[in-house]
């Protein structure tokens, strides 16, 4: 179980999440929804630790993490796919994947993962040896996805894996973020697509100005009157 408990960023003066709580239970799917700006990404950085946490508690399995650096919180399991992708554009869909096993030990075993990274996105293995960069942007979201699945992660963290894509692509994606978690990945999803997020996730927290505002079962979000007026578009 993945647990921050009174988070707090600092941007310089700026005081990016404030006592922030979520904890990511075994085998599900968390979402974190809020406007631009409300402290998503930050949150999913300070979990990776990409950026410092000035004050709270952040543990795995009642480990404590404030102290671990980025690359071995990526040993650990809690792996980041970043918003817009960030894939290597120059290298190859095959090198990218290959990327996302730089922490692993167990080499025989990634033949088994490019499999289940080619099954749940077969265009990559059709595209093997094309350039990241010439892939669309489906594609690269798909790429970015495979390359973090090939770090075998126990905690996987999306960020707004919907941007920019249309929206039967997004439909795609996020059917296979579900096949994801039925194999017992669980997941931290950032989104700004809430009607989506909240179709497959289990639990929802909002986030507003670092602040969490509202939590509870994802359903139940979803048919609170200030989330279909604020993020769903309907009152």
């Amino acid at each position: 179980m993945l647990e921050l408990k009174d988070i707090h960023v600092h941007y310089g003066p700026v005081h990016a999440l404030k006592g922030v709580n979520i904890t990511i239970p075994p085998g599900k799917i968390v979402s974190l929804l809020g406007a631009n700006g409300a402290g998503k990404s930050t949150a999913l950085k300070a979990i990776s630790r990409l950026i410092p946490v000035t004050k709270g508690e952040y543990e795995m399995d009642k480990v404590n993490l404030l102290k671990k650096s980025a690359s071995e919180i990526v040993r650990i399991g809690i792996i980041h796919c970043p918003e817009n992708r960030r894939i290597f554009p120059d290298f190859t869909v095959e090198e990218n994947l290959k990327i996302g096993t730089f922490h692993r030990k167990d080499k025989g075993n990634f033949k088994k993962d490019y499999e289940r990274v080619f099954s749940y996105f077969p265009r990559l293995k059709d595209r093997l040896h094309q350039k990241g960069g010439t892939l669309s942007g489906g594609e690269q979201q798909m790429l970015a996805i495979g390359r973090a699945l090939m770090g075998n992660p126990s905690v996987l963290l999306l960020d707004e894996p919907s941007l920019g894509l249309a929206p039967i692509l997004v439909k795609e994606i996020f059917k296979i973020i579900k096949e994801i978690n039925n194999e017992g990945k669980s997941i931290l999803l950032v989104e700004q697509n809430a009607n989506m997020a909240m179709s497959i996730s289990h639990y929802s927290y909002v986030l507003e100005n670092g602040r969490i505002t509202l939590e509870g079962v994802s359903h139940e979000i979803a048919s609170n009157p200030k989330v279909k007026e604020s993020y769903l578009g309907t009152a």
